[in-house]
């Protein structure tokens, strides 16, 4: 027998249907985007910019923290020419929108009308122009951890490999600012296929590279700032390993490159979506990632769609590795003598092996200074005296 919903059942599904929370995102139509800023009053702004100033001591490291110190200051004017700005593809810009976008997700429901009507002026957010040069940088290093471990090279622009770490998946690099890397490649050979189809199947791989990554954090000094970047099949593996909490809080951003998707399933990459310390990179034509776009997007994401890039190519690493410049990235060899070479701290000279006391001139044990070597005279024959009287 079948059954019937009541017109009250009917009216409280309607009901609950305008409850919905819309994730408070920028429309994409620059046209939507130019309604909304007018639409805003001097109130709406001045709202927004104490916000501003009120979630500033929060704000992530993907965030341009210069574009969004705009925002303290921002009023329709200034809104309306960053949005022209980004409609000519202005890269500043790009970065203005992303921190407003980051802002809004700030604010609570309910209580603020002009927030709203950005949210249903459009599903997805104002992002994809925001790649920044650490991502560059980043994506370089993970490009250079594909290969044997004999082929990767020592030095990649400022950065040097910790060779003592390499394993099949993994290679660590350091820099002098205190940072360290661990890139993580993704599918390589044959060897990978069983990992590609356990993720493919069940969303998850296995824990391959959890005890790797363990050891690392615990070689790693104290006061180093650990940051993770990997690529295709290697986001699985990171995120597997990120079961482990002392993995997860020891490493301080992660960076996921074609992150490999379930389209069946929701698994390891579709968890961490909500956490703003893991950042996206998704190609909209890459099959690998084609499981994230059945729900909301990742809170800290760039996308790319097209730029004449095929299937193939959109799954390619070289896509976020910056200006053709650095495609192919610059390797240098290593230093001739050792891998990691350390300044010399200078304190004394030596002379023939014996050590001068250059602070205490005073003391008679002190070994003689060394005399200064005479200039060597050299003949040139029996030439004549050039008669400088000849000058004008």
């Amino acid at each position: 027998m079948p059954t019937y919903r009541t017109r009250q059942g009917a009216a409280a599904s309607k009901k609950r249907k305008k409850k919905r929370n819309y994730p408070k995102r920028l429309p994409r139509d620059p046209k939507k985007l130019f309604r909304w800023a007018a639409r805003g009053s001097g109130t709406d702004y001045e709202k927004l910019r104490n916000l501003a100033k009120k979630a500033r001591a929060g704000l992530p490291v993907h965030i341009d923290s210069e574009a969004f110190d705009r925002i303290t200051r921002v009023d329709r004017s200034l809104m309306i020419e960053e949005i022209q700005a980004a409609e000519e593809h202005n890269v500043s810009a790009g970065f203005f929108l992303d921190a407003v976008n980051w802002l809004l997700d700030k604010v609570p429901w309910g209580n603020w009308n002009w927030v709203v009507s950005a949210a249903q002026g459009g599903i997805n957010a104002q992002k994809g122009d925001g790649l920044n040069e650490v991502d560059e940088q980043y994506a370089r290093l993970v490009g250079a951890t594909y290969g044997s471990v004999a082929d990767r090279p020592y030095v990649l622009d400022h950065w040097e490999r910790q060779v003592q770490f390499d394993s099949d998946y993994v290679s660590v690099w350091d820099n002098r600012d205190g940072h360290r890397l661990v890139a993580v490649r993704g599918t390589q050979g044959a060897g990978d296929i069983l990992e590609d189809i356990a993720v493919g199947v069940s969303g998850h791989s296995t824990d391959a590279i959890g005890a790797e990554i363990l050891q690392i954090l615990a070689s790693t000094p104290q006061g180093t700032v650990v940051d993770l970047a990997a690529h295709s099949l290697g986001t699985s593996l990171a995120l597997q390993a990120y079961g482990n909490d002392t993995i997860y809080n020891g490493i301080h951003e992660t960076y996921l490159y074609n992150p490999a998707y379930s389209p069946f399933v929701r698994g390891s990459a579709d968890a961490f979506e909500r956490d703003s310390n893991v950042r996206y990179f998704i190609n909209t034509l890459d099959p690998v990632s084609m499981g994230s776009f059945g729900h909301r997007a990742p809170s800290n994401v760039v996308f790319r769609s097209g730029d004449g890039i095929d299937v193939v190519g959109a799954h390619k690493l070289a896509q976020w590795q910056g200006a053709s410049s650095y495609v192919p990235p610059t390797y240098h060899s290593p230093p001739e003598t050792r891998i990691h070479a350390h300044k010399a701290v200078f304190s004394k000279t030596k002379v023939e092996h014996d050590t001068y006391d250059v602070g205490n001139r005073e003391r008679g044990d002190a070994l003689p200074a060394p005399e200064l070597a005479q200039p060597v005279e050299f003949d040139f024959g029996d030439v004549p005296e050039f008669d400088y009287g000849t000058l004008e």
